[in-house]
């Protein structure tokens, strides 16, 4: 049975007003699709081409990407649909990922769904984790005269560069050490912001792949996805019509008006957490350092650390960056098995039946760190909530009385930090 899953979509194209079908896809298991993955990471996933006046764009409906490789799932919401509608979105392609893999298949880490603002933003948090897929590779690598690409008809407001300059600004672009530099050279150079630009981007990250130059197909990639958003920017400023997803969550046409990148939130994981989660060296350690540090299980460490790969590559420190990534990965797996609701359940139970004396409570607790996080101040609020409604105020006294404790220690390490 396929997982990955497509639909005919009805379009109409924002130049002509042409009417059209096109395949959108949306579910995608990279495992399965290794070729639609390449696609998503060069930027050529549910890119339509009108059939009459060759217009071409983004349809920017919602997609799920299952990656089995990295154990993870993301989620690209649709850029200004209401948070309802994109969660409902979400949730539902997540059952049809479910129900389509085999029962071994089903692991904790399907539940940790990772959301970005539309394909760009699941693009570079790909890119940000190294992950490469099977790639589609010429049997021979591409001569010079083979690099040559038809001219694709850009929006209105956009102009078309000559193909002499066009790669000469991008050998410039390439020269950037910085995100800052890359934007500085674009706004000197505008020609590297067209669609016709990107065709040659595209070319040259197949070549580069074919001759085994990773690391140039890799500067290519953040520096394409880099000149994407410039590039959408400026049609959202010109009012550049174009196929998107409107407040409903369904695919139409419209000004698309991408939100500004908003600065990452500033790290407030505490040094010895963080020093204790690099010093870890398998799962037996790391499960150590989540005992010492259960704040590590809290979803929002998952951010911090992804700020701080982000952080070490704007410095330059690629190796770092990987070093952080691999921690993150390691411990989003043990998050996932630890804070599972079946396993939140086994350490509440434990907890209830410890009864009052402070050695079973802390052994309890040393077992199962996951009650040291939000989601088990959740899981014991609804089970008291839960235990009133059944009339078992003694169930729900006791469940508010551990809550209580729970958070009382919580503050203590807090403090300890």
């Amino acid at each position: 049975m396929p997982v990955s899953y497509a639909e005919q979509t009805p379009l109409t194209c924002p130049n002509c007003a042409t009417q059209f079908d096109a395949t959108i896809w949306m579910l995608l298991d990279t495992g399965e699709r290794p070729d639609l993955a390449e696609n998503l990471l060069e930027g050529t996933l549910n890119v339509v081409t009108c059939p009459n006046c060759r217009y071409s764009d983004t349809a920017g409906g919602p997609l799920l990407i299952h990656d089995p490789g990295g154990r993870r799932v993301y989620f690209a919401a649709p850029a200004g649909a209401a948070e309802h509608l994109w969660r409902e979105q979400a949730q539902a392609l997540l059952y049809v990922l479910i129900g389509s893999l085999p029962e071994e298949a089903r692991q904790p880490y399907l539940g940790d769904v990772q959301v970005e603002v539309d394909m760009d933003g699941v693009r570079r948090a790909m890119a940000r984790r190294g992950r490469r897929f099977a790639p589609r590779l010429p049997e021979e690598p591409l001569a010079p005269e083979q690099m040559s690409v038809p001219p694709v008809p850009a929006a209105p407001s956009l102009p078309v560069p000559e193909a002499g300059s066009g790669v000469a600004a991008i050998e410039e672009l390439l020269s950037a050490d910085t995100p800052a530099e890359l934007i500085a050279i674009a706004a000197r150079r505008p020609e590297v912001t067209t669609i016709h630009a990107d065709e040659v981007f595209e070319q040259l990250i197949v070549t580069a792949r074919a001759q085994g130059e990773h690391d140039v197909a890799h500067a290519l990639v953040e520096a394409r996805l880099v000149l994407r958003d410039l590039r959408a920017g400026q049609s959202a400023e010109a009012g550049t019509r174009r196929v998107h997803t409107g407040e409903d969550g369904m695919i139409g046409t419209g000004v698309a008006v991408r939100p500004p990148p908003t600065a990452p939130a500033m790290p407030h994981l505490a040094e010895a957490a963080y020093q204790a989660l690099l010093l870890t060296d398998g799962p037996d350690s790391l499960h150590d350092a989540v005992c010492d540090y259960p704040v590590l299980l809290e979803p929002w460490v998952d951010d911090e650390l992804a700020w701080r790969v982000d952080h070490a590559l704007d410095d330059g420190n690629e190796r770092l960056a990987q070093l952080i990534e691999a921690y993150r990965d390691a411990l989003a797996q043990m998050r996932a098995e630890l804070t599972s609701a079946d396993e939140l359940g086994r350490a509440i139970d434990a907890l209830l039946r410890a009864g009052h004396a402070a050695e079973m409570l802390l052994a309890v607790i040393g077992e199962y760190p996951a009650l040291l996080t939000e989601a088990a101040q959740d899981a014991l609020f609804e089970l008291a909530a839960g235990a009133r409604m059944r009339g078992d105020a003694a169930l729900a006294e006791h469940a508010i009385e551990c809550r209580a404790m729970l958070r009382s220690v919580r503050e203590g390490l807090q403090e300890e930090l």
